[in-house]
């Protein structure tokens, strides 16, 4: 009887060590969501760039592995690096890192989001509706706010996880007006090529803008010659263009004067060969 008892307590107690072994899964709520949003899109856009606050409140690391949205064909996780000057974006091809009791933000011209082949272009007040794919603490569904084309940041706090805190702890909170000697930072995007574009510093006065070309599959494009073209009609502000100069195979920079703040266009226009040349548009707003 002893015998079948001490038996007994053995197993009791190595089955208890395998369930103190095995990994604890996060809590859907350890992972919250806050301050989800895009810009609206000029007509024919095929790519935008989505912003967010991750907090992880648990104990245990985790990672944004993947995303996708009924609002374009694929959802990607890129970051933005800083390489001679120059913003370089890569898919994360291993997710995001998200620390224990930490908060990762991916906002302009850092870590995003991004809609490759939107269905239609995002205009200003849509909520867009996508799902987050965690490591441990699974999908999490989260809404993102549209704003204008030239948005810096949220127009409002707002917690867009199912299992979101109603109270956001102070580093949530938006921050709308951005400083304006930050950079701009926008996608541009055509039939046949991409470009990541930095506009620095994003308020009137002498600019530089620094160009990255991408083609259609998201890989580096090297061009025979880019110029690039600023304009504000609504001020009356013809039309300038100046050549950029080549800073890298798939990089170019130029300076040019932004006289006024408020809404430009911006055109590159993009020699593929001698023969063969494209311009793509699209507005950004200067402070």
């Amino acid at each position: 009887m002893l015998e079948k008892f001490g038996t007994v307590a053995v197993i009791l107690a190595a089955a208890l060590t395998f369930v103190g072994s095995a990994p604890t899964l996060a809590d859907h709520s350890d992972i919250v969501v806050s301050q989800a949003w895009s810009r609206a899109t000029p007509k024919g856009a095929k790519v935008a760039g989505g912003y967010l606050t991750i907090e992880n409140r648990g104990t245990s690391p985790d990672r944004l592995l993947s995303a996708s949205s009924p609002a374009a064909a694929k959802v990607e996780v890129h970051q933005m690096t800083m390489q001679d000057g120059i913003m370089t974006m890569r898919p994360l091809e291993e997710g995001l890192a998200i620390p224990p009791d930490g908060i990762v933000t991916l906002a302009p011209g850092g870590n995003h989001i991004m809609f490759v082949g939107l269905t239609a272009p995002l205009e200003e007040g849509q909520r867009i509706p996508v799902s987050l794919n965690f490591q441990r603490a699974g999908t999490i569904e989260a809404t993102f706010d549209v704003g204008s084309v030239g948005a810096k940041g949220p127009r409002l706090q707002i917690a867009s996880t199912e299992a979101a805190s109603p109270a956001a702890p102070p580093a949530l909170k938006a921050n709308a007006t951005s400083a304006t000697n930050e950079p701009f930072f926008t996608h541009l995007c055509g039939t046949r090529v991409m470009a990541d574009i930095t506009v620095t510093p994003g308020h009137s006065g002498p600019v530089e803008v620094l160009v990255q070309l991408y083609d259609g599959e998201e890989r580096p494009l090297n061009v025979d010659a880019l110029s690039v073209t600023l304009a504000n009609p609504d001020k009356g502000i013809p039309p300038a263009t100046a050549s950029a100069t080549r800073v890298a195979a798939d990089k170019w920079r130029v300076s040019m004067m932004t006289a006024a703040s408020g809404k430009w266009s911006l055109a590159l226009g993009i020699d593929m060969t001698k023969d063969d040349r494209i311009n793509i548009a699209a507005p950004i707003l200067i402070e």
